[in-house]
Parts: structure tokens; C-alpha cells; sequence
């Protein structure tokens, strides 16, 4: 009796201890928020675009401090933005990664401080070098769109501008270079890879895959490589399964082979661009159904209903699929969608001949395919 009441309360205390044991990525952000009381909300935004700031996580204020606990792998820049009787009190940038943050969030114009982990202090000694140059890029900016200026004047600040442009991607690519293995390395590269030419770009790949292969920007860049390359003209289809409106699961390859050729079209209900060329591709199924073309709809909508109703409003009479993950779905991992509508037609064989075919070029593609 007592050596089964000990493996019990073994067994327990392995329970708890699994429990309460924090994840790898665990994160805890504490603070407080001047001009806030307890009840008032703060949330925690990314930036989407052109300064629009998107909640990703939300906690209330209680004796007067907040707290956010949560998982996440690698580095991310951030905002913080406590809300007192709907309006936002102050925004404060910072770097979101595992380990303890401490907010200090003051109204206003007050600089608000936070106390992050070590990807902070390298992102605030990046943005410090950063800041330096683009300093120096101020005078030959305000000559480069000085009407008043002659051409001359201008020609000088726009080479001025280039030189300094130059300067900064060779500092970024250094910093990046220079701090690998770290979180921060992988973050920059996704901010600032567009600066890079293809030969850079290549460059820190190259680093990062020898040095730091888990980081998630570069194994998403690489995701995304290899799905653009299993997706290009010639390869063969990669089947998907997923459920239909009606609940029951579907793939691809129900479809292909059984017809000429195949239509996977890549489409959501509140994409408006979708909806304006899903008349095209209604007049292209209606016209080249019957020779031997399908259609497979894959949504990349979240919303079930909005997605079932859709269909109705849009009169798309061919099998629809959607695993409702939004750009989270499998199929933009696999058929590398990075902007809707998107489509790739496959032959009777599975491969793929065609890609992203809009308007009149679908229906001419299908003209030349099924005269």
C-alpha cells in the first residue's frame, strides 16, 4: 500500500513538473502603463503595410500592472499599445523573443522604456548604426526634392543618396553577417532582404544555412524556394487533400487524370480582386467543361460560411476545398500563393503547363488547348 501511494504521488509530482515546465520559446512581458487604470486594455500589435498596426495578443490591466505570457520562436519587432477609455495612450516599439521583457509605457510623448533580452540590445545597436547614416541622408534629400534647387544641385544630392544608400545595405549585411548565429540575424534578413542583390542574398543563405539552419525567416525563404520550384512549369502537380463544403475530405488527385486537364484555382470570398475575375473563370469552365477541363477551388478562407455563401453568390459549379486556415493553409506552403487569385493548370499527366493565367489569357490558353 504505501509503495503504490509513493508511485502515485510520484507520478504526480512528474505531472506537475511537465506542467509547469516553460516551453524553449516562452516569453513573459510585464509593465505598467502610465495614464491607465486596472481594467483598461493593452495589447500587443504587429505592423501590417503602411503603418497599420494589427493586435496579435491582448491583456487588462489589474493592480495596476499587465502581464502577457505566451511561445514564440525567434525575434520580432513589436508594438505595445495600452487603450484608456478607447484611445490609445502611447505605442512602444520592441523586440519580441524568449526570456523576461519589462515595459515601463509612459503617455504620450514620453519615451517608455522596455527591458528585453539580448536580440533587443542587438536590435537597438543595429537601429543605432542605422540612424547614423540616415542622418547623414537628410540634407542631400531635402536639396534631391527642393524645387527651388537647380538641376544641378539636385543631380549632386540624388548621387549623394546613392552613395549613402549603398552604405547602409553594406551595414546591414555586415550587422547581419556579423551577429549569425542569432535571432536577430534571421529578423533583419526579413526586413531588409529586398535591399540585397540576388548574389547577397545568396550570400547570407549560404550563412545561415552552414550557422543557423532553425531560424524561422530562413526556413520560411527556403519553404518558399522549394514550392516555387516544385511548382514550375514542367514539374508534376503535388496533391493536397482537404474537405469539401460539405464536410467531406477531397484532394487533387480525385480530379486529375480523370479529365484533360486541370484548374487549381486559388480564390477567397473577401478577396475582391477574386471575385472580379471569377466571371472569367466561370465562362472558361462553362465553355471547356464538356472537352475536358476541370476546376478544383482551393479557398483561402477562414470563415466557412462566408466561404459556402461565396460559392453561391459567384455560381461556381466545379468541387471547392479548403482546410479554412487562411494564409496559414497548406496549400500556400505547397503551391508558394503569395497573392490571390492565383491558378496552375495541369495536364492529364499531372504536370503542370501553365501558371496564373488571368483573363483573356485563360480563356485563350484553353482555346489553343481544346479548339
Amino acid at each position: 500500500m504505501k509503495r503504490l501511494l509513493f508511485m502515485v504521488l510520484s507520478a504526480g509530482l512528474m505531472l506537475m513538473a511537465a506542467c509547469t515546465q516553460k516551453s524553449e520559446n516562452a516569453y513573459t512581458i510585464t509593465g505598467t502603463a502610465d495614464g491607465t487604470q486596472d481594467g483598461d486594455t493593452v495589447f500587443i500589435c504587429e505592423m501590417q503595410g503602411f503603418f497599420n498596426l494589427i493586435p496579435t495578443d491582448t491583456t487588462i490591466i489589474k493592480d495596476g500592472k499587465f502581464t502577457f505570457i505566451g511561445d514564440f520562436e525567434g525575434a520580432a519587432v513589436r508594438w505595445l499599445m495600452p487603450v484608456h477609455e478607447g484611445e490609445p495612450t502611447t505605442m512602444a516599439m520592441f523586440v519580441l523573443e524568449k526570456g523576461d521583457i519589462k515595459a515601463t509605457l509612459i503617455k504620450g510623448e514620453g519615451e517608455s522604456k522596455i527591458e528585453g533580452g539580448p536580440n533587443g540590445k542587438l536590435y537597438d545597436e543595429f537601429m543605432e548604426g542605422s540612424n547614423e547614416i540616415g542622418q547623414q541622408m537628410d540634407a542631400p534629400w531635402r536639396i534631391s526634392t527642393d524645387s527651388t534647387k537647380t538641376d544641378a544641385e539636385r543631380q549632386a544630392a540624388e548621387a549623394k543618396l546613392d552613395s549613402l544608400n549603398k552604405v547602409m545595405v553594406a551595414y546591414q549585411k555586415k550587422f547581419i553577417l556579423d551577429h549569425v548565429p542569432s535571432a536577430v540575424s534571421d529578423m533583419l534578413f526579413g526586413y531588409c532582404s529586398f535591399s540585397f542583390s540576388e548574389e547577397e542574398q545568396e550570400e547570407i543563405l549560404k550563412v545561415f544555412g552552414e550557422k543557423q539552419p532553425n531560424f524561422p525567416v530562413y526556413k520560411r525563404i527556403m519553404a518558399e524556394r522549394k514550392a516555387a520550384e516544385s511548382t514550375e512549369i514542367g514539374q508534376t502537380y503535388t496533391d493536397m487533400k482537404m474537405a469539401a463544403p460539405n464536410g467531406k475530405d477531397i484532394q487533387l488527385s480525385d480530379y486529375v487524370g480523370k479529365s484533360k486537364y486541370v484548374l487549381i484555382d486559388f480564390w477567397a470570398s473577401w478577396c475582391g480582386p477574386c471575385r472580379a475575375e471569377m466571371p472569367v473563370v466561370v465562362e472558361t469552365y462553362t465553355k471547356y467543361h464538356d472537352k475536358g477541363l476541370e476546376v478544383i477551388g482551393v479557398s483561402l478562407d477562414e470563415d466557412k460560411a462566408a466561404w459556402v455563401a461565396a460559392i453561391s453568390e459567384l455560381k461556381m459549379p466545379w468541387p471547392q476545398m479548403s482546410d479554412l486556415k487562411g494564409w496559414e493553409s497548406e496549400a500556400c506552403t505547397v503551391y508558394d500563393v503569395q497573392a490571390i487569385p492565383a491558378n496552375v493548370l495541369v495536364d492529364e499527366e499531372g504536370k503542370i503547363i501553365a501558371k496564373d493565367l488571368r483573363g483573356e489569357d485563360l480563356l485563350n490558353k484553353m482555346k489553343e488547348l481544346l479548339p
